[in-house]
């Protein structure tokens, strides 16, 4: 027996496992990359979502919240225009999204009519907070330097 002959036969054997393993490796491929869009398309519906509630809140602070401090006698806002503010918020969100962002959101994250508006109305509560802990920060320095109080660099050990 020549050497080209067993080589022949053990191609003849070999040739199914390799087609197999093709096979095999050509499946989680296409797997891994459904996984892969899947994950870039949930990522990008909630980086919209985020766009929209810091956009409606934003908006909102601009707009209804100053005159709502404003107008009260003690410059703070009562529960009923909160939930007042809140609702506007929540309706600005739901037509930046439409229906069918809506929808899509809906089905990515399992919630159903209900359930979504109260994510959503965490969404813009956290988004309020996010706000307020900005303003904070950025207003900090300019009521120091009005009190005079030194304030540490960031850098500078304790």
């Amino acid at each position: 027996m020549k050497l080209a002959d067993l080589l022949m036969m053990a191609a003849q054997v070999l040739s199914p496992l390799l087609v197999a393993a093709l096979a095999w490796a050509a499946a989680k491929a296409a797997e891994l990359i459904r996984s892969k869009v899947a994950n870039e398309y949930l990522r990008g519906t909630l980086v919209r979502l985020d766009n929209a509630v810091l956009t409606a809140v934003k908006e909102l602070q601009q707009t209804v919240v100053a005159e709502v401090k404003a107008a009260s006698a003690d410059g703070k806002i009562d529960d009923v225009e909160r939930q007042r503010i809140k609702d506007a918020a929540l309706a600005n969100v739901k037509s930046y999204l439409g229906p069918k962002g809506l929808a899509v959101l809906a089905e990515l994250l399992g919630l159903s009519g209900d359930t979504l508006e109260r994510y959503l109305g965490s969404r813009i509560e956290a988004a309020v907070h996010d706000l307020r802990v900005v303003d904070r920060a950025v207003s900090a320095p300019t009521s120091a330097a009005k009190t005079g109080a030194v304030l540490p660099l960031a850098s500078s050990p304790r």
